[in-house]
């Protein structure tokens, strides 16, 4: 499977005439090629953009009817780092153009490419750029929602599962467990709690590996919570890598792994579980066609996390 999703994104080509043009005067220099992005969901222009004046830029465009609710995220995602500036291991905003249907954000360019967390040197990159960020933006630097009150309703999704629902029966374990697995979910809102600003879509390929440095993109969810959080809601993806550790062991190489209650943890691994696996028994997203496929695979790594966790009594 691809571990790095698969979107169905516009070519630059696929952008009217009059939006190129917006994002030509933006950059103040023709776009004579383009590369798409490899990776994400977002069924808008994802593309770095070679310039007429040798520059390099990269370039995110979307309009109203190109996917549900995708301008709006991507104006959340400019707003997000209007206020947020310059910090280490951010994605920066270089100007942004916006008419009401087709919004255009113009970031710099980061020469690399998405990490593999199977080799250890840069899952261990990854953490660093994670935890940096998670420094600098502990206390947040902005005021924003908390992560319980952004967070999407399948959290809670275990409390509305039967034994025999198709999410629960994905992993027997679950399944089997499913009154236990309620308990330990519930607590998640609590356990979330905190004051640093939160990416909340952490993953392999929302980072950009350059050299030694790693920069975190897409920072469109952002709320308020552990500062721990992050890293957990990211070895479910992690961890689809072949060749990585367990999920507890992937976890665990986080200096921020220490400081979060083991209980909380449980509890949030055990919502997570509930997130992944009630969404990817919904129909197909017809803009995402590889979306249902990401998330269940996801979600058998949490479930099998959350096994390894109460097995080892982490509850």
């Amino acid at each position: 499977m691809d571990v790095h999703g698969g979107g169905s994104r516009l070519a630059w080509t696929d952008v009217p005439v009059s939006v190129r043009a917006r994002i030509e005067e933006l950059v103040g220099a023709s776009v004579i090629a383009t590369t798409t992005a490899a990776g994400g969901f977002s069924p808008g222009l994802a593309a770095s953009a070679a310039l007429s004046d040798g520059r390099t830029v990269f370039v995110k465009a979307v309009g109203t009817a190109t996917g549900p609710g995708s301008a709006d995220l991507l104006r959340r995602e400019r707003d997000n780092l209007a206020r947020l500036g310059q910090l280490p291991s951010v994605s920066r905003m270089i100007a942004s153009s916006d008419d009401g249907d087709w919004i255009a954000v113009v970031f710099e360019h980061v020469t690399g490419r998405a990490p593999n967390p199977s080799v250890a040197a840069e899952r261990a990159r990854m953490i660093r750029a994670f935890e940096e960020a998670a420094a600098s933006l502990t206390p947040s630097p902005i005021e924003a929602e908390t992560f319980a009150a952004r967070a999407p309703d399948d959290l809670d999704g275990w409390a509305r599962t039967a034994p025999d629902d198709p999410a629960a029966r994905i992993d027997p374990w679950i399944a089997a467990n499913l009154d236990a697995v309620r308990t330990l979910a519930d607590g998640w809102r609590d356990a979330a709690a905190g004051v640093s600003l939160v990416h909340g879509d952490l993953r392999a390929d929302n980072m950009l590996m350059s050299g030694d440095d790693v920069v975190i993109v897409d920072w469109t969810e952002v709320c308020v919570g552990a500062p721990w959080l992050d890293w957990a809601l990211a070895v479910p993806s992690v961890c689809l890598f072949p060749g990585t550790p367990s999920p507890e062991s992937v976890f665990a190489e986080s200096t921020l792994a220490a400081t979060a209650p083991a209980a909380d943890v449980t509890s949030m691994v055990a919502a997570v579980a509930a997130y992944f696996l009630r969404s990817s028994v919904r129909p197909v997203v017809p803009q995402l066609p590889a979306l249902r496929d990401f998330q269940r695979e996801q979600g058998v790594v949490a479930a099998a996390w959350l096994r390894e966790r109460v097995d080892a009594g982490h509850s």
